[in-house]
């Protein structure tokens, strides 16, 4: 049986399961052994054993001991996501006696007793839906990027909520990816079938927002639909309501939000009945509630009402590690959208990481998109110097131009700019002269002496 069909039945295993050598580099494992420790599979396949106590990943090693004892070796252990389980740890020994291979398995503590009673069942049910969200994480990598712990230990934190059907209230800066959030929520939940109806409370004008969210009669007021309208409530009947920038509903809709929480009832405009519906909260804000509550601003009752399941996104600036992982992801979206092959060099990734983000993930996706239209072979190089003309207005927000290290004069940026183009062909092209100057549409000539002029500036 080769390794492939090997990791495909490790995958089925809800449990985690790992196989190391005698030196502790991880050779086979499941994706659940490998989120129990905050980590991808990827990651967890090129580590070691030693490597990751040391890193306090894990406790303790009982597949070390087991290689010291030649037998098999169990005991409690606590990973770095708080995962108490019990680990056994079986030596493979080979011709020589000698421990070849050490097979470890491990078992939830909460799972160790037999279950007799509804609470203990209900851990259970709890246990395999953190399976799934572990299974659904890996999955989902693609997607969802969290290379940081803060926002790993904040999926596993959103999972476990997504179970249940409390009201959440999302705190963050603006860009950080609220609404993001908000719909992973959903998908783990069990309304993750119905509808997920996201409203930004400051694109309604005052007057329009209690027919929006609520609906109304026909003839309910001047210029109003003839068959009456659906509002935003009712259309989130069974799912999940997201309610962003809830700090710019203004009040009067405030004191209806408060009672439709309170009743699970809504009335339309123009109607004396009310309508039963049945929907999870989800609100979001990236202001001070409980100081908007304090100057009048805000209804306490409905603060209180919305803040039961509290979770804050941390900046950009606070998660480092995610900044190269979330650049590379745009870049792969946008190189797909504009059939492009546009690369980023290390000096590049290197700005990211050094740049405060003031407009978070929303601002390091739109300098990736700009970054890669710049650098399409039909973008006018004289146009370079407009890439972010809001930026150039705006002093305290820095450009693809800025960041990339681009100043100067505008002969210097194009110059920039066309060393790096050039370069990107010629490694493209894998080094052939003659297939570059034709892709580029020039004489070999004028590339030998474009390259000759790069390397005399740069040695400068």
């Amino acid at each position: 049986m080769n390794k492939e069909a090997l990791s495909q039945i490790f995958d089925k295993f809800p449990d985690p399961i790992f196989v190391t050598d005698r030196q502790g580099n991880v050779l086979l494992s499941n994706s659940t052994a490998a989120m129990t420790i905050g980590m991808s599979l990827d990651q967890f396949l090129k580590s070691n054993i030693n490597d990751m106590i040391q890193k306090s990943y894990y406790n303790k090693s009982y597949a070390m001991e087991a290689v010291e004892k030649k037998c098999v070796v169990s005991g409690l252990l606590t990973t770095k996501l708080n995962f108490t389980m019990m680990s056994v740890s079986t030596p493979v020994l080979d011709e020589n006696g000698d421990v070849s291979l050490v097979l470890t398995t491990g078992r939830p503590k909460d799972l160790l007793k037999t279950c007799s009673s509804q609470e203990e069942k209900e851990i259970i049910n709890r246990r395999k839906r953190e399976i799934d969200y572990l299974r659904n994480y890996v999955l989902e990598s693609t997607t969802v990027v969290a290379e940081s712990p803060a926002m790993r230990q904040l999926l596993l934190l959103a999972h476990r909520v997504a179970q249940a059907d409390s009201t959440v209230l999302l705190y963050g800066e603006s860009g950080v990816g609220k609404e993001v959030l908000a719909k992973y929520i959903h998908r783990h939940s069990k309304r993750a079938q119905d509808a997920f109806i996201a409203v930004n409370c400051a694109s309604f004008p005052e007057s329009l927002v209690e027919s929006e969210l609520f609906g109304y009669e026909k003839g309910a007021f001047t210029g109003a639909d003839i068959n009456g309208k659906v509002g935003l409530f009712e259309a989130a009947h069974q799912g999940t309501l997201f309610l962003d920038e809830i700090a710019e509903l203004p009040l009067a809709p405030q004191s209806k939000l408060l009672r439709v929480l309170e009743t699970n009832g809504i009335r339309r405009v123009g109607s004396n009945a009310d309508r039963k519906i049945d929907f999870r909260l989800i609100a979001a804000t990236n202001r001070d509630l409980l100081q908007m509550t304090e100057q009048g601003l805000f209804r306490k009752d409905l603060y209180y009402r919305l803040h039961v399941i509290p979770i804050r996104i941390p900046p950009l600036k606070e998660r480092p590690e995610d900044i190269e992982a979330l650049a590379m992801k745009f870049l792969a979206d946008f190189n797909k959208q504009y059939d492009s092959n546009i690369k980023l060099n290390p000096d590049t990734l290197d700005a990211f990481k050094k740049h405060n983000w003031p407009g978070n993930v929303r601002e390091l996706r739109n300098l990736i998109e700009r970054t890669v239209i710049c650098s399409l072979p039909d973008y006018p190089a004289e146009l370079l110097a407009l890439a972010a003309p809001i930026a150039s207005r705006r002093p305290g927000q820095n450009d693809c131009l800025n960041l990339m290290g681009w100043s100067g004069t505008l002969k210097e940026v194009v110059g920039k700019f066309e060393e790096q183009y050039i370069n990107q062909v010629l490694e493209e092209c894998n080094g052939r002269i003659g297939e570059t100057a034709k892709r580029l549409g020039i004489y070999r000539t004028v590339l030998y002496r474009k390259r000759k002029a790069f390397e005399q500036r740069n040695s400068e």
